[in-house]
């Protein structure tokens, strides 16, 4: 795009949408994370571990923005 000249807003309007996208990513994967990981690791696993993953998931897709 910057190669082509083209308005400077318009080009951070598709870094914003890349960004968002790759925001909504991160949720899928943390819901995810949460659904079979957490929940096996909480009935089957060392819930207390379980819970030290998840937070550490948590603060690393909290730090993306």
């Amino acid at each position: 795009m910057v190669d082509e000249d083209v308005p400077c807003e318009d080009i951070l309007v598709q870094l914003n949408a890349a960004k968002a996208a790759l925001h909504k990513c991160g949720q899928v994967v943390l819901e995810g994370h949460i659904r079979h990981c957490v929940r096996d690791g909480i009935e089957h696993g060392d819930a207390d571990k379980t819970i030290q993953d998840f937070t550490k998931a948590v603060e690393r897709f909290a730090n993306m923005g």
